[in-house]
C-alpha cells in the first residue's frame, strides 16, 4: 500500500512539473518502451539491438512531430535559429560512432552494436523530451 501511495505521489509531482505535451508524449511512448523492454529481456543480442533501434525510431518520429509543432509556433527570426540547432543530429552520429569504437575496443564488436544502439536511443529520447518541454513553454 505504501508503494502504491508513493508511486501516486511521484506521478502527481511529475505532472505538476512537466507540461501537457511532455506528459502526453511520455504516456504515448510507454507502449513502445514496454515492447522494447520485452526485446531487451530476451538476452538475445540481435533482439536487444533491434529493440533499441525500433524504440529509437519511435522516439525519432515523436521528435519530428514536436519539432514541426514548434516551427509552426515560432516567428520567422526564431525559426532560423531553431533550424540551426539541428546540428545536434550530426553530433549524435559522432557520439554514437565514438561509443561504438570505444565499446568495440573494450567489449568486442558484438557488444558494441548493442551499446551504441542504446547510446543513440538515449540521445534521441533526451532531445525529444527537450523539445517537448520547449513546446510546452511556448504554449504557456
Amino acid at each position: 500500500m505504501k508503494k502504491i501511495l508513493f508511486l501516486i505521489m511521484i506521478l502527481a509531482a511529475i505532472s505538476v512539473f512537466a507540461g501537457k505535451y511532455e506528459n502526453e508524449l511520455t504516456e504515448r511512448m510507454k507502449v513502445a518502451e514496454e515492447k522494447a523492454e520485452a526485446g531487451w529481456d530476451t538476452g538475445v543480442r540481435s533482439e536487444m539491438v533491434n529493440a533499441s533501434l525500433d524504440l529509437d525510431n519511435e522516439w525519432d518520429k515523436e521528435l519530428n512531430n514536436v519539432y514541426n509543432l514548434i516551427l509552426k509556433k515560432l516567428p520567422a527570426k526564431e525559426k532560423v535559429k531553431f533550424k540551426a540547432e539541428q546540428q545536434w543530429i550530426k553530433d549524435r552520429e559522432t557520439k554514437v560512432q565514438k561509443a561504438y569504437d570505444k565499446y568495440e575496443a573494450e567489449e568486442g564488436p558484438r557488444m558494441a552494436g548493442e551499446l551504441a544502439a542504446s547510446e543513440r536511443l538515449s540521445i534521441t529520447k533526451d532531445r525529444a523530451l527537450q523539445l517537448a518541454k520547449r513546446y510546452d513553454k511556448l504554449n504557456k
